[in-house]
């Protein structure tokens, strides 16, 4: 099979974006991942230190990786205030903002769907190929997908270390497979995906200075990592800054000129709120769950299982509390 066909293929799968590079470690990735680490701005995330190799080396993954496959989703909705619906925005005065990414359906769920297919559409074509051709991850497995997404022509990272794309700017999901099927490489310098220059809106931007310098977020500090991975309390002087925001933020995105261009409307489906929780969450119902059975009734098949019923609580707490300041 050659890389043309592969892209149909994915294409077929319901992807938006397909790149395709070798496995070859990327020595400047390695360097800004081990620096990283070392300045401890992976916060409470112990496992992202572990098995280091394993991440920054492809054919550390699997035996045999010839080629490396990167797969884009673009999931970018409007927000309520976009659409000029000013009356509904003002009507959750009582509720908690969420992250573009995570209103929907559970991303990881929804990829894990169009990576099955799109492997089976080539296990029909290529006879010789078995599942154990092909190992895949959604952003939870030891990979620097971002790296390798620039490599293969996908884009290029921001000063907010986001991944950016000509046509989605940084509303994208990522996701990766590792085969030893042999495919052509694309040159990374075939699209233009821009640069940020001199602009520097989303680290000025940024509420609790997570950004500390560019392509460097702090996770100690991220509003994002604090909601969503964090276990335990979050200190006054960083929650205090979050706002509405109960889970996720898209703040450093929101204010870049790349994705103020590039706005795409997902044709996804799964990713509209009304199959998941929405763009609000109401505070009290959140606060009154007395169960873990009332908390997967409501987050069930969303990203908002993962700080747990405590975390969301945490969460909603802070911005009850936020919002009383503001009255």
């Amino acid at each position: 099979m050659n890389s043309k066909r592969l892209k149909e293929i994915s294409k077929l799968a319901g992807f938006d974006l397909c790149g395709i590079t070798t496995p070859e470690v990327i020595p400047e990735a390695v360097d800004y991942f081990e620096r990283w680490i070392e300045n401890g701005f992976h916060a409470e995330m112990e496992w992202i230190g572990k098995n280091r190799e394993r991440r920054y080396d492809p054919k550390k993954l699997m035996d045999g990786v010839k080629s490396v496959i990167i797969l884009g989703l673009n999931y970018y909705k409007p927000n309520t205030d976009e659409l000029g619906q000013t009356e509904a925005s003002a009507a959750h005065n009582n509720s908690g903002l969420v992250s573009r990414y995570a209103r929907g359906k559970d991303y990881h769920k929804v990829i894990r769907r169009k990576t099955e297919d799109m492997i089976y559409r080539v296990l029909k074509e290529e006879n010789e190929l078995s599942q154990d051709s092909f190992n895949w991850w959604v952003d939870y497995g030891p990979f620097l997908e971002r790296s390798y997404a620039v490599k293969a022509g996908i884009g290029y990272i921001g000063k907010n270390s986001m991944l950016i794309n000509k046509e989605y700017g940084s509303w994208i999901f990522l996701s990766e497979i590792v085969t030893t099927l042999e495919l052509e490489p694309d040159d990374p310098t075939d699209l233009d995906h821009g640069k940020c220059g001199s602009c520097r809106l989303c680290i000025e931007a940024c509420p609790t200075d997570a950004i500390v310098k560019p392509r460097v977020v702090d996770s100690n500090k991220c509003i994002s990592y604090l909601t969503i991975e964090r276990p335990s309390m979050i200190p006054d002087e960083l929650a205090d800054k979050f706002g509405n925001m109960i889970f996720g933020c898209d703040i450093c995105q929101e204010v870049c000129p790349h994705n103020l261009e590039r706005q795409v409307l997902s044709a996804h489906k799964d990713f509209v709120g009304t199959k998941g929780v929405g763009e609000f969450i109401n505070l009290d119902k959140i606060l009154n769950l007395k169960s873990r059975e009332e908390f997967l009734k409501l987050t069930a098949g969303t990203p908002l299982t993962r700080p747990k019923e405590d975390g969301l609580k945490r969460n909603a707490e802070i911005v009850k509390r936020n919002k009383g300041k503001k009255c």
